[in-house]
């Protein structure tokens, strides 16, 4: 698959009004919500209610998009709004957004507008699901124009089909427009390099905090990869001979003739980055959330400069009101 945190570039020329940015780039990750929850060793057992939570397949469906995608987004939508305070507050100065001015007192806005805006949202969210759908098409090994091109499974380069290079150059481009469009954002924002506000721990918590999040990152990707010779062999079946068995009483089992081949070196070094990326994804969105819980509670001490910014903010806040 293409690097999940590429996806959110298929809906760049989307982010303005009346859509919902934040739902369109959850959206744009959500079916791939699936491939991390796996890493967590979470049993299955036959008709268990989660079972299409913890699958790919269903999440990357026509059928799954209302019932699988649209929950996970709207979960990322959640743990976005959750963490976007603790995380800013880990970012240097120069690069934190500004403090917002105190709110005016806003016009009291009815039913009406909150089901426009719940509207928008979803259907922000539905645009990004589709994008990730359509993207995954060309580059998955069951995606559906893949099946129906027969050039996609063509060999290409290094043991990988084209599909296969597909993906690998599309993550690039992807994670490439992404870094040029927050560069550009950055730059067009009233105030840019000035610096950031908001309550923010102090240097050494700062610093503590970010090596924490990067060592259960670590440990995470550590977890998840095994050895090297894990990812030299596969076990390839010949689904066109299937052997069926009758055991009585009805039962009949189906096995496939399979035999081992080895695994060109390309394909290795990408299915050991993929299982290290699903783990340390899995353990770094645990250890923000510890970090998000103890900064809501204002367990996380502040330094100077952030007490005093969130003392006049609350001051400020109190006059307005």
């Amino acid at each position: 698959m293409p690097f999940t945190l590429s996806h959110p570039a298929a809906v760049l020329p989307l982010l303005r009004r009346p859509f919902v940015p934040a739902a369109l780039v959850a959206g744009a990750m959500a079916p791939d919500a699936p491939y991390f929850l796996q890493t967590l060793g979470i049993k299955l057992s036959a008709g268990v209610w989660y079972e299409p939570y913890l699958n790919a397949t269903t999440s990357h469906s026509a059928t799954g998009v209302l019932t699988v995608a649209l929950p996970f987004t709207l979960a990322l939508l959640a743990g976005y709004h959750l963490l976007r305070g603790p995380v800013t507050a880990l970012l240097p100065a120069r690069l934190a957004p500004r403090a917002p001015e105190p709110p005016a007192p806003a016009p009291s806005r009815g039913a009406a507008h909150r089901a426009r805006h719940g509207g928008w949202l979803v259907l922000s969210a539905l645009i990004g699901i589709a994008t990730h759908l359509v993207w995954d098409s060309f580059t998955h090994v069951d995606g559906y124009v893949v099946t129906r091109a027969a050039f996609l499974s063509e060999p290409a380069l290094g043991g990988l089909t084209v599909a296969r290079v597909l993906q690998h150059m599309s993550t690039v481009i992807g994670l490439a427009a992404l870094a040029v469009h927050l560069v550009r954002r950055r730059r067009r924002r009233p105030g840019a390099g000035r610096p950031g506000a908001a309550a923010r721990p102090a240097p050494a918590v700062r610093w503590g905090v970010t090596a924490a999040l990067a060592l259960a990152a670590l440990l995470g990707a550590a977890a998840q990869t095994q050895g090297i010779d894990a990812y030299r062999e596969e076990t390839v079946y010949d689904t066109s001979r299937p052997i069926v068995r009758e055991h009585g009483d009805g039962v009949v089992e189906t096995t496939y003739p399979s035999r081992t081949e080895q695994v060109p070196w390309p394909t290795v070094a990408e299915n050991m980055l993929s299982h290290a990326a699903k783990g340390a994804g899995a353990w770094l969105t645990g250890a923000l959330l510890l970090y998000s819980a103890g900064w809501h509670l204002r367990l996380v001490p502040s330094g100077h400069d952030g007490r005093r910014r969130r003392d006049r903010d609350r001051d400020q806040l109190d006059t307005v009101r």
